[in-house]
């Protein structure tokens, strides 16, 4: 019997958290110091933490003496972000329970893909003040986009960099950076290979199926994932 379903969460799953540990995400806290050092919150700004997880980010910022708000719909992870001085809150990225214009950093990585893409740029430049930032980190396609995954990962509704920057530039952000980052999302790969042998050994264990194993691989050759980094400035409302 399978133990993993098309609805189940890759990032929730086991083996997805015992190789990335808290942070859940390709290029771990290196991409996130990354993210931040771009970003530079000052501590009185106004920081969202969307899709915060089990609160890495959080604690990083916390380093800086940023309190951020952590939101996420994962309560099991929301219990342990909010473990430390963190404030979190279990809330869907589509309809953020803030104000309008009342931040001043978006922080979102590894879950726009995840969610209804445009209705939560939408929100993010609703609750951005002018001038606020949005940092953006996510899979994205250098090979055909593939929808068909055997778990609900950020690799299915990855679309290729133009389509990315194309979005956001819609939402009515002004893309001021676009890094890539595909080398940690290689690394993170490798550490897979090294706990499982091989690709098709991190799949089956997280699907509990060869069958929907070798689904994923195939889907993973024909969409190449990368990982970019990208940074915005929310435009006169």
């Amino acid at each position: 019997m399978n133990n993993c379903s098309k609805t189940s969460e890759l990032y929730a799953s086991g083996p997805v958290r015992a190789a990335l540990g808290p942070a859940l995400r390709p290029g771990g806290e290196a991409l996130t110091r990354r993210l931040l050092e771009l970003a530079a919150p000052a501590p009185c700004c106004r920081v969202l933490d969307a899709g915060c997880g089990c609160g890495a980010t959080l604690r990083l910022l916390e380093e800086r003496g940023v309190r951020a708000l952590g939101l996420d719909l994962n309560l099991g992870f929301l219990h342990e972000a909010g473990e430390g001085r963190a404030a979190v809150a279990q809330a869907d990225l589509a309809r953020l329970p803030l104000r309008d214009g009342g931040l001043d950093l978006v922080l979102c990585e590894c879950v726009w893909n995840l969610t209804d893409k445009e209705r939560v740029l939408a929100e993010f430049f609703r609750a951005l003040r002018p001038g606020g930032i949005l940092a953006l980190a996510d899979i994205h396609a250098r090979g055909e986009r593939v929808g068909d995954w055997p778990v609900r990962c950020c690799f299915a509704q990855a679309t290729d960099l133009e389509t990315v920057v194309g979005q956001v530039g819609g939402a009515g952000f002004e893309v001021e950076l676009v890094e890539d980052h595909t080398a940690l999302l290689k690394r993170t790969a490798a550490e897979f290979v090294f706990r499982h042998g091989s690709l098709h050994g991190f799949w089956q264990a997280v699907t509990g199926d060869s069958g929907l194993a070798d689904m994923a691989c195939a889907a993973s050759r024909e969409s190449k994932p990368g990982l970019f980094l990208l940074m915005a400035q929310a435009g006169k409302k």
